[in-house]
């Protein structure tokens, strides 16, 4: 989220993809995963609760969400500047996009309406295939106004505290 002061995070947790989690890799984030945790589309042991993190049998898309508070030195409240670069993420599995992108204003705008990225495989149930999907501004089922008002509002952000725009592909 944005205010005229900077970022914030809203929510008071965060939402982390745990496939393959270990804890001498990623130690922050599987500490976090205990009580008053959520867990979705992951296999575990029904007499211990050992949670199989490498196993994919439900799909490779599976999750955690913890309160923000189970991260150590994190900053309460959630609030940091206003960002100097803007990453939109895009999984262009059909290699038409460049792995790295330097977006003009206009350039960010369009991109960001279109929500462009792709299914692939592991990630939803029988995509077994890429297939390109779009959704306005990356949620487009949360929008209460005209994307172009987002995109409007993305700009004139960008413009009042100079913020550069990337488009990095994962596909």
């Amino acid at each position: 989220m944005q205010s005229n002061h900077g970022v914030y995070n809203i929510e008071g947790g965060c939402y982390a993809k745990c496939i393959g989690l270990k804890k001498s890799s990623e130690p922050e984030i599987y500490n976090a995963i205990r009580f008053g945790f959520v867990l979705e589309n992951v296999v575990f042991d029904e007499h211990t609760r050992d949670v199989d993190f490498d196993s994919n049998a439900v799909t490779e898309n599976t999750r955690a969400s913890y309160l923000i508070d189970y991260i150590p030195n994190v900053r309460i409240p959630c609030v940091g500047p206003h960002p100097k670069n803007l990453i939109l993420l895009c999984c262009d599995a059909f290699g038409m996009l460049p792995p790295v992108s330097r977006l003009t204003k206009e350039q960010a705008m369009y991109h960001f309406i279109s929500g462009y990225t792709a299914k692939v495989a592991g990630t939803e149930v029988d995509v077994t295939e890429p297939e390109a999907t779009f959704s306005a501004c990356f949620g487009g089922a949360f929008l209460m106004w005209h994307p172009m008002k987002y995109a409007a509002m993305l700009a004139e952000k960008m413009e009042q505290h100079g913020t550069s725009a990337w488009l990095v592909t994962t596909g």
